[in-house]
């Protein structure tokens, strides 16, 4: 009686909150709200959701911008929305899954709201939220003092949340555990409220600043205290032969930094290949700075006058500071963090993949039934990058998004497996970014969806490709490679690689990231979308089955997961356009994905 008690004390709770629609986080008149936002408005303010595939491919895509806007009312917002439209839907439709992605939702919301009054609402729907689910009074009793303490150490005295949530706690003291259990929640929610703090804004170097902050400018003489400690085990650092370095002085065009809870992942983009070193500095209290690892770049200079790009998750800044010889790029980390640092050649970048795991390896039998929830569909190229173009003026981009279109809600409803499109609509999204929300998404599968071409137009049927640094690429392959690693803009200086330098490189990089064991479990799935998809099209007759081979594809390097590239048909050929062009033959493609993805789970097939 207690429990249901406290459940519907709970309920009463949530129901004199203010509404979803008042509470969230405002968006300035000024700034267009962006169409997701207001579809999520939209779909809060009517009386019935639409069906659960498109509130989860919705809350998706907010949750990822969320991610990229940082610390920012709009991420809180989006974050925010997702959470509520996730909730609601777990009332609903009752998928246990939905009320645990809205309690993770309601945690970024509070944790990327700038706001304190914001954050601490948002922590308190958590909490509330979280009772509920559990229907457990002590459970309901721990998340709401957790939130009460963290929030009162760094919300303003006198809070109206902060009060709120402590008349919440009061009402359910009955729960409250004793003995050394008590003395146990006493101390979580300590280390909680010290996180917090410590999570809080830090000053960091900003163009135009006097004087960068010490670990951004040369180091002081070595002394005991002052040496950078030695990365840990399974850090990895992968960096181009001296060959490769054509010129000393290169410019630094661009910083992405892509950061989520558990990982992230900085890409530097630079005008050419460059030597750079790595290193790990430990916590300085006296500096106020959390763990960091950065990256000496020679001869790098940045272009453009922005010194600092914040971000969210584990990565909090990426900052710029100039050395006499280079660039020095300090990441700054919210907990300490293993990295993998590589390259991609052509145009050159840098990437740090970040993990607060011990490696990024996936932890799959190798034979019997995987654990598969949730799955990455990566439609090729899009925006202003077209692709391949058909004969008739059919374009790559277009069928590949049709196809993720048609196999993710098949994959939800007939599966119950999360999907999520790294691209739900026509925009440009580019391969570090695809990869990277695949990591953010902790994905089970990834499967890059494309259409193959030749110059002549002869070659017709399907391919599967995989990365595998034991094995060499033939020479089709290496132009299939060549296509799809770059966009439209960089296809005419891609064309100048040697391509043997090219695979060689790749291999060296994939055999560095140790991705022996996701390659077992790539080259099975692989296996598996061959054999669904030549079963799929059989209707069709002839369909050439070109096998599953192995290619250095950007977008499957760095992935968590395994990953395959499934060129569906030869859009160069005008039979396999024209079979392209037609519902029937997408939705074929489609099906083949999900079968395939289904084998896998079930434990079907084996990798030699």
């Amino acid at each position: 009686m207690r429990r249901v008690a406290l459940a519907l004390g709970l309920l009463a709770a949530c129901r004199s909150a203010p509404p979803a629609q008042e509470s969230a986080p405002a968006t300035s008149s000024a700034t267009p709200v962006p169409d997701d936002v207001a579809l999520a408005r939209e779909w809060l303010a009517a009386s019935r959701l639409p069906v659960r595939a498109e509130v989860v491919a919705l809350t998706d895509r907010l949750a990822i911008a969320s991610t990229k806007d940082g610390r920012s009312p709009r991420a809180a917002e989006s974050a925010w929305l997702a959470a509520q439209l996730r909730e609601r839907a777990w009332r609903v439709d009752h998928v246990a899954s939905d009320a645990r992605e809205a309690l993770e939702l309601y945690t970024a919301a509070a944790d990327r709201a700038p706001d304190r009054a914001v954050s601490c609402d948002a922590e308190l729907r958590r909490a509330l939220l979280a009772g509920e689910v559990e229907q457990d009074g002590a459970a309901a009793f721990r998340d709401l003092y957790v939130a009460f303490e963290r929030q009162g150490a760094v919300s303003a005295p006198n809070s109206p949340c902060v009060e709120r949530l402590k008349g919440l706690v009061e009402g359910a003291s009955a729960f409250r555990p004793t003995g050394q259990a008590w003395m146990d929640l006493q101390e979580q929610a300590r280390r909680e409220a010290e996180s917090a703090v410590s999570s809080a804004p830090l000053p960091v170097a900003r163009a135009g600043a006097s004087s960068p902050a010490p670990e951004l400018m040369d180091p002081p003489p070595t002394s005991a205290e002052s040496t950078p400690p030695t990365p840990p085990l399974g850090d990895v650092v992968i960096r181009p032969d001296d060959a490769m370095i054509r010129s000393r002085t290169v410019e630094l065009r661009e910083v992405k930094p892509y950061s989520w809870p558990g990982g992230g992942r900085v890409v530097l983009s630079l005008s050419g290949p460059v030597k750079y070193d790595v290193g790990v500095l430990a916590p300085d209290s006296n500096a106020a700075r959390g763990h960091r690892v950065f990256l000496d770049l020679a001869g790098a200079k940045p272009r453009g006058g922005k010194l600092e790009f914040t971000a969210d998750g584990v990565v909090s800044a990426v900052r710029l500071g100039k050395r006499d010889e280079g660039t020095r790029v300090v990441i700054d980390l919210r907990e300490q963090a293993h990295h993998r640092v590589f390259y991609l050649p052509e145009p050159f970048r840098v990437v740090i993949d970040l993990s607060t795991r011990e490696t990024a390896a996936i932890e799959q039998p190798k034979t019997g039934r995987k654990r598969v929830t949730r799955v990455t569909l990566d439609p090729g190229h899009g925006g202003w990058d077209a692709g391949a173009t058909g004969p008739t003026g059919l374009r790559e981009k277009d069928v590949a998004l049709d196809v993720a279109h048609r196999a993710a809600p098949a994959l939800a409803s007939e599966l119950g497996i999360e999907t999520m499109l790294t691209r739900d609509t026509d925009v440009f999204v580019p391969l570090e970014e695809r990869t990277a929300r695949a990591n953010a998404f902790h994905s089970d599968l990834f499967v890059s969806v494309h259409c193959n071409a030749t110059e002549d137009g002869h070659a017709d049927g399907i391919e599967i490709y995989m990365l595998d640094p034991t094995r060499q690429m033939d020479a089709t392959t290496v132009r299939a490679v060549a296509r799809e690693n770059h966009n439209a803009k960089e296809r005419a200086r891609a064309k100048a690689l040697d391509p043997k330098m090219l695979d060689a490189q790749m291999a060296s990089i994939a055999a560095g990231l140790n991705v022996a064991d996701t390659t077992i479990h790539s080259r099975t799935f692989a296996k598996l979308l061959q054999t669904s998809a030549m079963s799929s099209l059989a209707r069709y007759g002839k369909v050439t089955d070109h096998g599953v081979k192995t290619a250095a594809f950007f977008v499957l390097v760095g992935a968590e997961m395994p990953a395959t590239l499934f060129e569906t048909s030869f859009i160069s050929n005008p039979t396999d356009e024209a079979r392209l062009g037609t519902a029937d033959y997408r939705q074929k493609l489609a099906d083949a994905i999900v079968n395939a993805i289904r084998a896998y789970r079930d434990g079907l097939g084996t990798a030699r």
